[in-house]
């Protein structure tokens, strides 16, 4: 008898902590997805991820936590070096009740900060199935988005509707592999 191991990988940022929308040249447009592009702003950079991760895992933390606070993501995937950015998909996501008290990647006492508890796939662009594991907001719950990684090599995470009216004030990706 055969006995699958899978690697147990931690937490990852994807995005640091941010506190307005991502907005003009730091956003991906039609003719800007090539490599050289990849890190374009001061907060956006395509994230190595590690290359024994077959499928990833994200998940969003933030302020305020009222389930009314909405947000927009969007999850670019690169191959390699040269070559273009492949939008996976594009979604939404609500801030939660589920509190850090510790930062899953600082290890830094947290207060004021929070988990997306509702995540959603507005347009999805992958081979593959990108699912949300997501019960409908519910209280004392985490969201989180997981699809198949196909071999790319870098990520890069694109977060709208933050620092204004009924945005989140802060908000961050982080994510893991399996």
């Amino acid at each position: 008898m055969s006995i699958l191991e899978s690697a147990q990988f931690g937490w990852e940022r994807l995005r640091k902590s941010i506190t307005a929308d991502d907005s003009g040249t730091e956003v991906l447009a039609a003719t800007t997805r090539n490599f050289a592009n990849k890190d374009a702003g001061t907060d956006i950079t395509a994230v190595p991820i590690d290359e024994r991760w077959n499928a990833v895992m994200i998940t969003f933390m933030g302020a305020p936590a009222d389930h009314t606070t909405g947000f927009l993501w969007k999850l670019y995937g690169y191959r390699g070096e040269n070559g273009p950015a492949q939008n996976i998909a594009n979604g939404t996501g609500n801030l939660g009740d589920v509190a850090l008290t510790i930062h899953p990647i600082t290890g830094a006492a947290a207060t004021s900060t929070y988990y997306a508890d509702e995540l959603s796939v507005s347009a999805q662009v992958w081979p593959k199935l990108v699912s949300v594991v997501d019960i409908g907001g519910s209280t004392g719950e985490i969201a989180t988005i997981q699809f198949d990684a196909l071999g790319i090599k870098y990520l890069r995470c694109e977060l709208l509707q933050v620092g204004g009216s009924n945005e989140p004030t802060a908000l961050e990706a982080i994510m893991t592999g399996f």
